[in-house]
Protein backbone atom coordinates (compact mmCIF):
# COMPACT_ATOMS: atom_id res chain seq x y z
CA UNK A 1 0.00 0.00 0.00
CA UNK A 2 1.28 3.53 -0.68
CA UNK A 3 2.82 5.34 2.25
CA UNK A 4 0.59 7.97 3.82
CA UNK A 5 1.87 11.45 2.95
CA UNK A 6 4.30 12.83 5.52
CA UNK A 7 2.84 15.96 7.03
CA UNK A 8 4.97 18.87 5.86
CA UNK A 9 7.34 20.63 8.21
CA UNK A 10 5.82 23.98 9.23
CA UNK A 11 8.18 26.96 9.29
CA UNK A 12 7.20 30.33 10.76
CA UNK A 13 8.36 33.15 8.47
CA UNK A 14 8.37 36.60 10.11
CA UNK A 15 6.91 38.97 7.54
CA UNK A 16 5.71 42.47 8.31
CA UNK A 17 6.97 46.06 8.08
CA UNK A 18 9.94 45.24 10.35
CA UNK A 19 11.02 42.01 8.59
CA UNK A 20 10.52 41.93 4.86
CA UNK A 21 13.81 41.20 3.12
CA UNK A 22 13.86 37.60 1.90
CA UNK A 23 15.21 36.15 -1.28
CA UNK A 24 12.06 34.74 -2.88
CA UNK A 25 14.20 31.87 -4.19
CA UNK A 26 14.93 30.81 -0.60
CA UNK A 27 11.23 30.68 0.28
CA UNK A 28 10.48 28.84 -2.99
CA UNK A 29 13.18 26.26 -2.23
CA UNK A 30 11.74 25.58 1.22
CA UNK A 31 8.33 24.95 -0.36
CA UNK A 32 9.80 22.78 -3.12
CA UNK A 33 11.49 20.69 -0.42
CA UNK A 34 8.13 20.11 1.25
CA UNK A 35 7.93 22.84 3.86
CA UNK A 36 4.71 24.68 4.66
CA UNK A 37 5.49 28.38 5.17
CA UNK A 38 3.40 30.11 7.83
CA UNK A 39 3.71 33.90 7.67
CA UNK A 40 3.30 35.86 10.89
CA UNK A 41 4.18 39.24 12.41
CA UNK A 42 6.44 39.82 15.42
CA UNK A 43 4.99 43.35 15.45
CA UNK A 44 1.31 42.43 15.60
CA UNK A 45 0.96 38.78 16.68
CA UNK A 46 1.12 37.85 20.35
CA UNK A 47 2.29 34.31 19.79
CA UNK A 48 3.96 32.03 17.28
CA UNK A 49 1.74 30.29 14.74
CA UNK A 50 0.63 26.94 16.23
CA UNK A 51 2.51 23.77 15.39
CA UNK A 52 5.58 25.31 13.76
CA UNK A 53 8.86 23.35 13.89
CA UNK A 54 11.26 26.07 12.72
CA UNK A 55 11.56 29.86 12.46
CA UNK A 56 13.07 32.21 9.88
CA UNK A 57 13.60 35.92 10.57
CA UNK A 58 14.70 37.83 7.48
CA UNK A 59 16.19 41.24 7.05
CA UNK A 60 14.41 44.55 7.38
CA UNK A 61 14.36 47.55 9.65
CA UNK A 62 13.67 46.43 13.22
CA UNK A 63 15.30 49.65 14.47
CA UNK A 64 12.49 51.69 12.87
CA UNK A 65 9.91 49.61 14.76
CA UNK A 66 12.01 49.00 17.89
CA UNK A 67 9.43 50.40 20.29
CA UNK A 68 6.62 48.28 18.83
CA UNK A 69 8.80 45.14 18.81
CA UNK A 70 9.90 45.81 22.40
CA UNK A 71 6.33 46.38 23.58
CA UNK A 72 5.19 43.02 22.15
CA UNK A 73 6.63 41.13 25.10
CA UNK A 74 4.46 38.06 24.56
CA UNK A 75 5.88 37.51 21.05
CA UNK A 76 9.44 38.08 22.30
CA UNK A 77 8.92 35.60 25.14
CA UNK A 78 7.33 33.00 22.85
CA UNK A 79 10.32 33.18 20.47
CA UNK A 80 12.84 32.99 23.31
CA UNK A 81 11.06 30.00 24.86
CA UNK A 82 10.95 28.18 21.50
CA UNK A 83 14.64 28.82 20.78
CA UNK A 84 15.75 27.75 24.26
CA UNK A 85 13.66 24.59 23.81
CA UNK A 86 15.71 23.81 20.68
CA UNK A 87 13.64 25.10 17.76
CA UNK A 88 15.85 25.55 14.66
CA UNK A 89 15.99 29.25 13.82
CA UNK A 90 17.53 31.30 11.02
CA UNK A 91 17.99 35.03 11.67
CA UNK A 92 19.55 37.24 8.99
CA UNK A 93 20.56 40.87 9.50
CA UNK A 94 17.41 42.48 10.94
CA UNK A 95 16.47 39.07 12.33
CA UNK A 96 19.89 38.82 14.02
CA UNK A 97 19.33 42.25 15.60
CA UNK A 98 15.94 41.13 16.90
CA UNK A 99 17.45 38.09 18.67
CA UNK A 100 19.93 40.29 20.57
CA UNK A 101 19.40 41.56 24.12
CA UNK A 102 18.58 45.01 22.83
CA UNK A 103 18.63 47.40 19.89
CA UNK A 104 20.14 50.79 20.70
CA UNK A 105 18.57 53.28 18.31
CA UNK A 106 20.14 56.29 16.55
CA UNK A 107 19.26 58.46 19.58
CA UNK A 108 21.10 56.05 21.90
CA UNK A 109 17.89 54.71 23.45
CA UNK A 110 17.92 50.97 24.26
CA UNK A 111 14.92 48.76 23.41
CA UNK A 112 14.70 45.20 24.79
CA UNK A 113 14.56 42.46 22.15
CA UNK A 114 14.31 38.64 22.27
CA UNK A 115 17.52 38.24 24.26
CA UNK A 116 18.88 34.87 23.17
CA UNK A 117 22.16 36.31 21.87
CA UNK A 118 24.33 37.86 24.60
CA UNK A 119 25.04 41.07 22.71
CA UNK A 120 23.28 44.25 21.57
CA UNK A 121 22.86 45.88 18.17
CA UNK A 122 23.86 49.55 18.05
CA UNK A 123 22.67 51.77 15.24
CA UNK A 124 25.52 53.53 13.48
CA UNK A 125 25.50 56.07 10.66
CA UNK A 126 28.20 54.09 8.86
CA UNK A 127 26.91 51.69 6.22
CA UNK A 128 28.39 48.19 6.00
CA UNK A 129 27.83 47.05 2.44
CA UNK A 130 29.20 44.43 0.10
CA UNK A 131 29.36 40.88 -1.14
CA UNK A 132 31.13 38.40 1.10
CA UNK A 133 32.79 35.03 0.93
CA UNK A 134 32.23 33.37 4.27
CA UNK A 135 34.09 30.29 5.49
CA UNK A 136 32.21 28.22 8.07
CA UNK A 137 34.29 27.83 11.24
CA UNK A 138 32.02 25.22 12.81
CA UNK A 139 29.28 22.74 12.05
CA UNK A 140 26.16 24.82 12.33
CA UNK A 141 22.46 24.63 11.63
CA UNK A 142 22.98 25.48 7.95
CA UNK A 143 26.55 24.67 6.93
CA UNK A 144 29.33 22.19 7.75
CA UNK A 145 32.78 23.29 8.88
CA UNK A 146 35.03 24.57 6.11
CA UNK A 147 32.26 25.29 3.62
CA UNK A 148 32.66 28.43 1.50
CA UNK A 149 29.41 30.31 1.05
CA UNK A 150 28.61 33.61 -0.58
CA UNK A 151 26.29 36.33 0.56
CA UNK A 152 25.60 40.02 0.90
CA UNK A 153 25.80 42.51 3.78
CA UNK A 154 23.87 45.78 3.99
CA UNK A 155 23.33 47.29 7.43
CA UNK A 156 23.75 50.39 9.55
CA UNK A 157 24.08 48.61 12.87
CA UNK A 158 26.92 46.78 14.55
CA UNK A 159 27.02 44.33 17.43
CA UNK A 160 28.79 45.49 20.59
CA UNK A 161 30.57 42.14 20.85
CA UNK A 162 31.59 39.26 18.60
CA UNK A 163 30.68 35.70 19.49
CA UNK A 164 33.53 33.75 21.09
CA UNK A 165 32.45 30.94 18.72
CA UNK A 166 31.71 32.83 15.49
CA UNK A 167 30.02 31.14 12.56
CA UNK A 168 32.21 32.59 9.83
CA UNK A 169 35.52 34.09 8.86
CA UNK A 170 34.48 36.60 6.20
CA UNK A 171 36.33 37.96 3.21
CA UNK A 172 35.58 40.39 0.45
CA UNK A 173 33.86 38.62 -2.41
CA UNK A 174 36.52 39.42 -5.00
CA UNK A 175 39.78 39.08 -3.06
CA UNK A 176 41.31 37.66 0.13
CA UNK A 177 40.89 40.79 2.24
CA UNK A 178 39.72 39.55 5.63
CA UNK A 179 36.53 41.29 6.82
CA UNK A 180 36.60 39.73 10.29
CA UNK A 181 34.65 37.14 12.22
CA UNK A 182 30.88 37.09 12.10
CA UNK A 183 27.76 35.26 13.15
CA UNK A 184 26.32 33.58 16.21
CA UNK A 185 25.38 29.96 16.73
CA UNK A 186 24.40 30.03 20.37
CA UNK A 187 22.51 27.92 21.15
CA UNK A 188 23.41 25.37 18.48
CA UNK A 189 19.98 25.48 16.85
CA UNK A 190 20.37 29.15 15.88
CA UNK A 191 22.03 30.54 12.75
CA UNK A 192 22.21 34.31 13.28
CA UNK A 193 24.28 36.40 10.89
CA UNK A 194 24.41 39.75 9.11
CA UNK A 195 25.07 37.93 5.84
CA UNK A 196 22.08 37.34 3.56
CA UNK A 197 22.65 33.93 1.99
CA UNK A 198 21.10 33.10 -1.37
CA UNK A 199 20.51 29.35 -1.33
CA UNK A 200 20.17 28.86 -5.09
CA UNK A 201 23.66 27.40 -5.47
CA UNK A 202 23.54 25.58 -2.11
CA UNK A 203 20.33 23.59 -1.91
CA UNK A 204 21.87 21.63 0.97
CA UNK A 205 21.32 24.71 3.17
CA UNK A 206 17.50 24.54 3.14
CA UNK A 207 17.66 20.72 3.09
CA UNK A 208 19.78 20.80 6.24
CA UNK A 209 17.43 23.32 7.89
CA UNK A 210 14.32 21.24 7.13
CA UNK A 211 16.01 18.08 8.39
CA UNK A 212 16.85 19.82 11.68
CA UNK A 213 13.25 21.02 11.98
CA UNK A 214 12.04 17.43 11.50
CA UNK A 215 14.63 16.09 13.97
CA UNK A 216 13.49 18.56 16.59
CA UNK A 217 9.76 18.02 16.23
Amino acid sequence: SPHPPISPVKIAIARDRAFNFYYQDNLDLLQQLGAELVFWSPLADNELPPGVQGMYFGGGFPEVFAQQLAENTSARNAIKTAILAGMPTIAECGGLMYLCEQIIDFEGKPWPMVGVLPTSAVMDKRLTLGYRRAVALQNSLLVPTGRNIYGHEFHRSRLISTSNQPLFATYRYDCDENMGYEGWALPVNVHASYIHLHWGASVEIPQRFIQQCLNNS
